[in-house]
């Protein structure tokens, strides 16, 4: 009796937009998802706009990359 697995689906390997579930009157942290979400781009042109400094680095870094929501705050309003 032969074993099958079934292939697991491809992904693209791109962050997906990410709802915000808080309020950037008030602290927390955003991540590049929550980013895609607030500018309605995508993965690739985000990157591209942070490596040209068209949008803030990071405020630190967990082993992901997070933006605390005063700097995206400010950012959204001079934009």
């Amino acid at each position: 009796m032969a074993v099958t697995f079934k292939k697991p689906k491809k992904r693209s390997g791109n962050t997906h937009p990410r709802p915000l579930t808080i309020s950037l009157d008030q602290p927390g942290r955003l991540r590049v998802g929550h980013w895609l979400t607030l500018l309605d781009i995508s993965a690739p042109t985000f990157y591209a706009r942070l490596k040209a400094g068209k949008v803030p680095a990071a405020s630190g870094n967990d082993g992901r990359p997070y933006w605390t929501t005063a700097v995206v705050r400010d950012f959204m309003n001079c934009n």
